[in-house]
């Protein structure tokens, strides 16, 4: 027979008890000086500074308990949630009885309880304090009666209204700020659920580039021959050799990148510290041998440390590249300008070309799978949502706009600091 394991309430929600009670010590303290000072009532000072003093020593504990990573399961919470009822209701026994008009506190536990805390124990405090406030009429019926006299019951009255004033404040402070914590919470686990199908997705790609590598060996081996027998037999005609040698280098890069996949796929990358600067102009001159393509770096760039994957951002770079000069490929001669740009704590990659844009509805799209700007068969649409994957990766952000005829693509990473 298996058991429901307990559930924990999250270290930020757990400070909230501590928060609590030293309110509640708060208060306790005003109710004792309010009767004290206000209505000039007698105050049993000794058992209510007993009680305080209790109610600081186990706030303490509570305190100490929670740095240690203890008392967040839902058992915990609500016994440190029943002992704080225990402690308001010996108070104000003390103090009055039913007739404190700080019994309102009790609503503070039992809203705190429901947003902690399971249903179960939640239901279980608040009949708690049903019970406390019940205890107090049987406890200390006398109570009632001394309101009866001559101006009590005006003071009473603004008492009540000073003692909501101050649940209300408590009871909507501690519960919106719970509930913030609550949202971003939320919102951790659904970028977490994000995270978890993006990496399915990059494991389903993967499988599927290493299925078509082992594939695409054969054929491309048999170009390279044929290639190689062409440009020997156009030895008399120096233009269609230059292009079937052409073809034998585009081949042979082909099955260079087919190499590097493999090996990736066999052993994974470590990550590697490099500067900048020089190593984006290296994957640029590899990729488009300085052919249209213009590098800038500002003196903080020049400087600037990065921790990469080398292949995988290489690809990153390579991809953004690609999508730029394929936009200009209309225009002679436009240019594609590439940016470095430097923080104490971020570099930037910022790719840009004045090409032929992008569609503003289709923008929101672009990095998903398979969304792509080109026209049928000139591209999967996974460049750009290898360039996003890669810079969750690293630490990092993608982020591509497009105005006034520019699109500028923008690779934000970590820096690496000394």
């Amino acid at each position: 027979m298996s058991t429901a394991s307990p559930t924990h309430v999250s270290p930020v929600e757990a400070t909230w008890l501590v928060r609590l009670r030293w309110a509640a010590v708060a208060a306790v303290v005003a109710s004792v000086l309010a009767v004290r000072f206000v209505l000039h009532a007698p105050v049993p000072e000794v058992p209510v500074a007993m009680i305080v003093g209790a109610l600081v020593v186990a706030n303490v504990a509570l305190q100490r308990m929670l740095a240690a990573g203890r008392a967040r399961s839902d058992r915990a919470v609500a016994m440190n949630l029943l002992i704080d009822t225990a402690a308001i209701t010996l108070v104000l026994l003390w103090t009055g009885g039913a007739m404190n008009p700080f019994t309102t506190l009790y609503l503070l536990h039992v809203a705190l309880a429901a947003v902690l805390v399971s249903r179960r124990w939640s239901a279980g405090l608040a009949l708690a304090s049903v019970l406390a406030f019940g205890a107090l009429l049987v406890l200390k019926p006398e109570a009632v009666h001394v309101w009866h006299a001559p101006g009590m019951f005006l003071l009473h009255v603004r008492g009540m209204w000073l003692a909501f004033a101050l649940t209300a404040g408590c009871l909507w402070y501690f519960t919106d700020r719970v509930n913030l914590s609550l949202r971003r919470r939320e919102a951790e686990l659904a970028e977490a659920r994000l995270d978890a199908e993006r990496a399915e997705r990059l494991a389903a790609l993967g499988t599927l580039a290493a299925g078509t590598a082992h594939e695409l060996n054969t054929p491309l081996g048999t170009m390279a021959i044929l290639a190689s027998e062409l440009s020997e037999q156009l030895a008399d005609n120096p233009e269609a050799r230059a292009q079937a040698d052409r073809i034998r280098v585009e081949v042979k890069r082909c099955a260079a990148i087919l190499s590097r996949l493999r090996s990736h796929d066999q052993s994974p990358e470590e990550p590697e510290t490099v500067a900048l600067e020089p190593w984006v102009r290296e994957v640029v001159d590899g990729a488009t041998e300085g052919d249209r393509v213009e590098v800038t770096a500002s003196d903080e760039a020049l400087r600037a440390k990065v921790r990469v994957r080398p292949e995988t951002l290489r690809q990153a770079v390579v991809n953004l590249l690609d999508n730029a000069r394929l936009a200009l490929a209309h225009r002679a001669d436009a240019r594609v300008s590439v940016r470095l740009d430097a923080t104490a704590e971020r570099v930037t990659v910022t790719v840009e070309d004045r090409g032929v844009g992008i569609d503003p509805a289709l923008l929101p799209r672009l990095g998903q799978p398979f969304v792509t700007t080109r026209e049928p068969g000139q591209g999967m649409g996974l460049g750009l949502y290898l360039v996003r994957a890669a810079a969750a990766q690293h630490g990092g952000a993608f982020t591509l706009a497009c105005e006034g005829g520019v699109t500028r693509a923008t690779l934000a990473l970590p820096r690496v600091t000394a």
